[in-house]
């Protein structure tokens, strides 16, 4: 499978898991703690992956050729810009009343970035081994 093909799937993936908590946070249920927590903090979590790998896969698509370092260099760069937009997003809750600032929304951001890692890692293969 080409690599923008697997990054593209893994953003698409992680994009339909952030559907299904949106979802389930909508149904009224009681739920273990440890459930509404996660339904908490879940959305931060799998849009730090998401949004990585769906810009790397765009970038991917255009340069076919890139070097393990060139794509590794591509995630580092897309994945701060999203940790960073998505913590300044956090940080801009505090200032508005209508919005809910959780600081354990940036440890799940975090969390979801060192996700994407390791996805990163699994699904990209070095320069010496055969792309398929």
């Amino acid at each position: 499978m080409k690599l923008p093909t697997r990054y593209a799937l893994a953003g698409i993936g992680a994009l339909a898991v952030l559907s299904l908590v949106h979802w389930g946070r909508k149904m009224q249920f009681d739920a273990p703690e440890i459930i509404s927590y996660l339904m908490g903090v879940m959305p931060n979590v799998v849009a730090a992956i998401a949004i990585p790998f769906v810009l790397l896969g765009i970038w991917a698509d255009q340069q076919p050729t890139s070097s393990y370092s060139a794509l590794r260099q591509r995630f580092v760069i897309v994945s701060l810009i999203a940790g960073l937009g998505l913590i300044a997003w956090e940080l801009l809750q505090q200032s508005s009343p209508a919005l809910v600032f959780d600081l354990h929304d940036i440890g799940a951001t975090l969390i979801g970035l060192g996700i994407g890692v390791i996805l990163f890692v699994f699904l990209t293969p070095k320069e010496n081994e055969p792309s398929a």
